[in-house]
């Protein structure tokens, strides 16, 4: 079994897989991250693991990880079965890398834009089996965020989508500004999209998927797990080169 982790901003997200199956999977706030070791170890027969993270990786949950007899901590050198064609490929976000592989083995190798809803949201286009890049902008919950503390008298206002179009309160105009403001971004950046690559799969995944899921007429599929089987198949990927039993791959911290 393999153990897959992704430690994001604010939590972090892990599963086990058997083969491409998750048999057990869950999220906790990324400083209690050390809660994996005791959620997993002794419970599952995991040999294998891989770790992507956005901050840094508590010491319990890194030393139960490189105990594995093979694991790999994702970086930019770790062999993935797409070309990554950012310019630094050093810069990209290795979450970002794993959901497009992730695209990559839903699609099997077709087109996708891949729109990932969490502390940021990120869109990230596939085409022809290249991750040719995309656009970050701050997630629903920074952008209401932002207001509250860049202002001097904007409340501060839990996520919300007023029913209205036009926020007739202080708190369901902020709403909309930043909620469906989003939305309208995203809907334009897929718009572009298909005006230049055709038809082409939008998936979403992310802790706010569902909301846009529910509010965009555009076909689309939602992933919540799709960060963690892009690095099940990035582990299975590289599983040629690691068989040996040596510890790691790639153990750069």
């Amino acid at each position: 079994m393999r153990l897959i982790v992704d430690v994001g901003n604010t939590r972090a997200k892990y599963a086990v897989f058997d083969e491409d199956k998750i048999v057990c999977h869950g999220v906790v706030l990324r400083r209690y991250s050390s809660r994996i070791v005791r959620l997993v170890k002794g419970k599952y027969p995991v040999n294998s693991a891989i770790v992507t993270n956005t901050s840094d990786i508590g010491a319990e949950l890194m030393n139960f990880l490189k105990s594995m007899p093979v694991f790999i901590h994702l970086d930019h050198n770790t062999p993935v079965p797409i070309q990554n064609c950012y310019a630094n490929p050093g810069e990209l976000g290795k979450d970002r890398l794993a959901a497009a592989v992730g695209a990559y083995t839903r699609f099997s190798g077709k087109n996708a834009l891949i729109i990932d809803m969490g502390t940021c949201i990120t869109m990230n286009l596939l085409a022809d089996g290249k991750f040719l890049g995309g656009n970050i902008s701050p997630g629903l919950n920074m952008r209401l965020k932002a207001m509250h503390h860049f202002t001097a008298k904007l409340p501060s206002v839990p996520l919300g989508l007023p029913l209205e179009d036009i926020g007739t309160s202080t708190i369901h105009a902020m709403q909309n500004g930043a909620v469906k403001g989003a939305f309208r971004e995203i809907e334009t950046f897929i718009g572009e999209v298909h005006h230049k690559y055709g038809a082409i799969n939008v998936i979403l995944t992310g802790g706010d998927a569902v909301l846009f899921a529910n509010y965009t007429k555009n076909k689309i599929f939602v992933s919540p797990y799709l960060v963690l089987e892009g690095l099940n198949e990035i582990l299975k990927y590289n599983d040629h080169t690691i068989s040996d039993g040596s510890n790691s791959a790639n153990t750069s911290e």
